[in-house]
C-alpha cells in the first residue's frame, strides 16, 4: 500500500511526458514569456515617463533608486522578450534550453520583486510587487509540480527572510502568509495538468486526423493509394522525370462471374502486391474497377519492361490464370495537367495492348469496338 502511494505521489510530482508533449508546453510557455515581457516592457516605459513627468525631471535619493529599479525591469523585460523571440524560431531546440530560459525569468523577476518589496516594507508600505510576479508566473510559466514547490518554496522563504533581516518580519502574519505560498504552488500545479490534458487532447485529435487522412487516401481493399490521394498529389508535381503505367486485369468479369466475387477481390489485392514487386519505389494507386496505375521515378529498365504479366492463383474450382496488360507513357510533368496528360497516354498504351490481345489475329475479338448492331462494352473500369 504504501509503495502504491509512492507511487501516485512520484508519477504526481514527475508525470511522464513524451518528447512532442514535453515540446508543446515548453513552447507554450515561451510564447507566453515573449507576450507577457513585451506588455511589461511597455507597462515599465510608461511608468517612467510618467514618473519623469510628475517627478519635473528630477532625480534624487529614493526617486532615483526607483527610476533605477523601474528602468532594470524595462531592461530585463526587452532581453527576455528579444531571446524568447529568438528561440521560438528554432524548432528543434532541446528541452533543457527552455529550463533554464524559464529558470532565468523566474529568478531574475523574484530577486526583482524581492528588493522592490523591501523598499516598500522598510517605508511600511504595502508589498504587493512580489506577488504580481507570482500571479504573472502562475498564469503564463510551466513547471512540472516537483520544480514548482521547490521554486515556489524558495521565492516566498526568500522574500520572508529579507523581511526578517529588514524589521524582524514585523507586521506580517506567517499564516496568512503561508497560504498564500501554497495557494501558488496549487496554481502553478493545475496550471501545468491543464496543459498536460490539453496538449494529450489535441496530440489524440491529431493523430485520429492522421488516421482518417490515410484512410480517405487508401483504398480499402488493395491497401493501395485511391484516386482522392491521385489528385492531391498530382498538385505537387515538380518536373521530375516520371513513367506512368497503366494496368488492368484482363478478362476481369469473365473471372467475377466463373470464379466469384471473393476470387475477384483476392486477384485485385494480389495484384497490388505483384505491382509493388514489379515497379520498385514507386507511388500505386488503384484506379478504379480492376485498373491500376503506377507513377515511378525510375528508368524504365529499372522497372518491369513488358507489356503483359500473367500469374496464377487458387480458387476454390481450381487454378486460375490471370493476366495483366501494362501500358506506359514516361515525361516530365510539371503541372497537374501535365501529370493527367501523361497518364491519359499510358491508358492510350494500354488500349492498344488490349485491342490487341482481343484481335482476330491473336485468336480474339476486339471487345472495345462496337459490333454492327451498336452494342458492345465500353471500358468502364471494371469490363474491358
Amino acid at each position: 500500500m504504501k509503495e502504491k502511494w509512492t507511487e501516485k505521489i512520484r508519477e504526481y510530482l514527475i508525470p511522464r511526458m513524451d518528447a512532442e508533449l514535453t515540446t508543446a508546453l515548453d513552447r507554450q510557455s515561451l510564447r507566453n514569456i515573449c507576450n507577457v515581457s513585451l506588455a511589461v516592457f511597455f507597462f515599465e516605459i510608461l511608468s517612467i515617463l510618467v514618473f519623469m513627468t510628475t517627478a519635473g525631471w528630477r532625480f534624487e535619493g529614493s526617486t532615483l533608486v526607483s527610476f533605477y529599479s523601474v528602468g532594470f525591469c524595462a531592461a530585463i523585460s526587452l532581453i527576455c522578450f528579444l531571446v524568447s523571440r529568438r528561440m521560438m524560431k528554432n524548432r528543434n531546440l532541446p528541452h533543457w534550453c527552455y529550463f533554464v530560459f524559464k529558470i532565468f525569468f523566474y529568478t531574475v523577476y523574484t530577486v526583482w520583486a524581492i528588493q522592490v518589496d523591501m523598499r516598500h516594507y522598510k517605508a511600511e508600505d504595502q508589498m504587493m510587487t512580489f506577488f504580481t510576479v507570482q500571479l504573472m508566473i502562475v498564469c503564463f510559466v510551466m513547471f512540472r509540480p516537483w520544480m514548482s514547490i521547490l521554486l515556489t518554496t524558495a521565492a516566498y522563504a526568500g522574500l520572508y527572510a529579507a523581511a526578517v533581516y529588514a524589521r524582524g518580519a514585523d507586521g506580517i502574519d506567517i499564516f496568512n502568509y503561508v497560504i498564500l505560498a501554497v495557494l501558488s504552488i496549487v496554481g502553478m500545479c493545475i496550471r501545468f495538468y491543464t496543459q498536460i490534458y490539453l496538449g494529450r487532447k489535441e496530440g489524440r485529435l491529431k493523430s485520429d486526423a492522421k488516421i482518417l487522412e490515410q484512410y480517405m487516401r487508401q483504398d480499402g481493399l488493395t491497401g493501395l493509394q485511391n484516386r482522392l490521394a491521385l489528385e492531391e498529389d498530382a498538385k505537387n508535381v515538380d518536373g521530375r522525370p516520371m513513367t506512368a503505367y497503366m494496368i488492368d486485369v484482363n478478362s476481369f468479369k469473365m473471372i467475377n462471374d466463373r470464379y466469384g466475387h471473393i476470387t475477384g477481390d483476392a486477384i485485385l489485392k494480389e495484384t497490388g502486391a505483384i505491382l509493388q514487386r514489379l515497379f520498385p519505389k514507386a507511388r500505386y494507386y488503384r484506379y478504379g474497377g480492376d485498373e491500376f496505375l503506377v507513377l515511378s521515378g525510375r528508368e524504365k529498365g529499372q522497372n518491369y519492361g513488358e507489356s503483359v504479366y500473367a500469374f496464377q492463383t487458387n480458387t476454390a474450382q481450381g487454378t486460375c490464370d490471370v493476366s495483366l496488360s501494362i501500358g506506359s507513357a514516361g515525361g516530365t510533368p510539371e503541372t497537374y495537367d501535365g501529370l493527367f496528360e501523361m497518364i491519359s497516354r499510358a491508358d492510350k498504351a494500354l488500349y492498344e495492348i488490349k485491342a490487341r490481345m482481343h484481335s482476330p489475329r491473336y485468336g480474339g475479338q476486339d471487345r472495345r469496338r462496337r459490333d454492327d448492331s451498336g452494342s458492345g462494352t465500353e471500358k468502364n473500369g471494371t469490363e474491358k
